[in-house]
C-alpha cells in the first residue's frame, strides 16, 4: 500500500528530524559550556594580571615613600612642633591614598 509506506516514511523522516534537532541542541549547550569556561579563564587571568600589577604599583609606591623618607631626614629640616600628631597622621594616610591613586591611574 503506497499510502502506508508513505505514512512510514513520513514517521521515519519526523523521528531522524527530532534526532538531529537534539543533537544540535546538546552541541548548542557543550559550545555554550565551553565558551562560559573560555570567559572564566580569561577573566581569572585579568584578575591574576591585575593583582601583580597592583602588588607592582605598591612596591614601588613604597620605594618612592623610603626614598622621600630618607631625602627628607638628610635634610636636616628643622620641623614645627605645633602640629598635631592627629594632624601629621591624617595627613601622612591622605598623602599615601593619593600616591597609590596616581599610581594605580598611570
Amino acid at each position: 500500500m503506497p499510502d502506508r509506506d508513505f505514512l512510514e516514511e513520513v514517521k521515519k523522516t519526523e523521528r531522524e528530524a527530532e534526532a538531529r534537532l537534539e543533537k544540535a541542541r546538546q552541541e548548542a549547550q557543550l559550545q555554550r559550556q565551553m565558551a562560559r569556561q573560555e570567559a572564566a579563564d580569561i577573566l581569572d587571568e585579568a584578575y591574576r594580571a591585575a593583582g601583580d600589577l597592583r602588588l607592582e604599583k605598591m612596591k614601588e609606591a613604597q620605594a618612592a615613600y623610603q626614598r622621600l623618607i630618607s631625602d627628607t631626614s638628610s635634610l636636616n629640616v628643622q620641623r614645627p612642633a605645633d602640629i598635631s600628631d592627629d594632624l601629621k597622621s591624617d595627613a601622612a594616610v591622605r598623602l599615601a591614598e593619593r600616591i597609590l591613586t596616581l599610581l594605580e591611574h598611570r
